[in-house]
């Protein structure tokens, strides 16, 4: 007598070893999802932002000597200090995003407003520098550019 088997396979009784290979299965699909979640979960310390990464580059590339019209007029050391050339002055700086802050040994700002970083490369050096009129009817900006 022939024994006879279903068209489908999985109800095909064959003593259990399709429940074990199942079960099996079911328990490796539930093991990769548990690691994937795991890993997945990992801390996060850092996650940088285009922010962070952008200033980061600034704060890297500028340091050195800036020149104006062909000649030296600040050095930025990497301990977060800049010499204005010619004037024996020495300043504090911080960037910001792309807001470059120059200030005094007491907190007073260099310049009116701290200076905002349009473009830096490693030879050029785009910001601008806003002052208040005179007659105290609004601020003027003007844009400069230093080279390396």
């Amino acid at each position: 007598m022939r024994e006879e088997r279903a068209a489908f396979p999985l109800t095909y009784n064959d003593g259990g070893r399709l429940v074990k290979i199942v079960k099996k299965r079911v328990g490796l699909v539930m093991m990769m999802g548990l690691v994937v979640s795991l890993v997945g979960c990992g801390d996060d310390d850092y996650s940088p932002t285009g922010s962070s990464v952008l200033q980061d580059m600034y704060a890297e590339t500028i340091v050195g000597t800036w020149d104006a019209y062909g000649d030296p007029f600040w050095t930025f050391s990497s301990d977060g200090t800049v010499e204005i050339i010619g004037w024996g002055l020495i300043y504090n700086w911080e960037i910001s995003e792309s807001t470059l802050t120059i200030t005094d040994s007491g907190g007073s700002l260099y310049g009116e407003y701290p200076i905002e970083i349009v473009s830096m490369s490693n030879n050029r050096l785009v910001y601008t520098d806003t002052i208040d009129k005179v007659d105290g009817s609004g601020t003027v900006e003007d844009k400069v550019t230093m080279t390396r």
